[in-house]
């Protein structure tokens, strides 16, 4: 059964899809780019948060993808950071090769990056496992990755942590509490790496509430 925060999250990702179809309907086509900059400029503060409670793609993968699809092994060589780098790199260059190519076309042009993104999605999961879009390819969260690593704000494992790797079982993006177990010392907070979403899953699956936000410096 989910958790109170997951219940939470849940509310409000089916808010914020009611928002971006609100201001699709008003004829904000570019609302899109809006949560763009949304999502980086809150990685500022603690890294992935948008991806995991606005993003809708994020709640598609999730609340969707993830019930109608089996885990399998994501490949290994994509997994790598230059393959990362790589496609957002290409992704980006596409999006604004688009731009150019629909200057007057308000309506397509987020179509088409829309149904781009929730075709790569979809593709991934049904290959390898429901959020392997969100884990390792989304351009968007991959910058919000780079950029969070400064966040003062981050998810860590703190003082009482016994190693059980609930944390890791529970979850969505491929075991990323796993480094920061592993990695963890006595009296000091180990930061889970940048590709954590902070759906907070880990958190609640914790037997011994060990992992927390914690602000760099205090």
């Amino acid at each position: 059964m989910d958790g109170l925060i997951d219940r939470v999250r849940f509310g409000i990702q089916l808010f914020m899809i009611f928002i971006a179809g609100s201001l699709f309907i008003a004829g904000v086509f570019y609302f899109n780019i809006l949560f763009i900059i949304a999502s980086l400029v809150l990685a500022m503060v603690f890294g992935r948060l948008f991806c995991g409670w606005l993003c809708p793609l994020g709640f598609y993968t999730e609340r969707v993808l993830g019930k109608i699809t089996d885990d399998r092994d994501f490949p290994k060589i994509l997994k790598n950071s230059i393959f990362r780098y790589s496609f957002t790199a290409f992704f980006i260059a596409v999006f604004i090769s688009l731009w150019y190519v629909f200057p007057y076309e308000p309506f397509l042009f987020p179509l088409i990056l829309m149904g781009a993104m929730f075709g790569f999605a979809t593709l991934l999961a049904v290959t390898s496992f429901d959020k392997a879009w969100c884990a390792y390819v989304c351009p968007w969260g991959t910058l919000s990755s780079l950029i969070g690593r400064s966040a003062p704000y981050q998810l860590a494992v703190k003082g009482g942590c016994e190693g059980c790797k609930a944390c890791v079982e529970a979850c969505p993006i491929d075991e990323v509490p796993d480094l920061a177990v592993e990695t963890k010392k006595d009296g000091e907070p180990s930061e889970m790496p940048s590709r954590c979403i902070r759906c907070l899953k880990c958190s609640e699956s914790c037997p011994n509430d060990s992992i927390d936000v914690v602000k760099r410096g205090s």
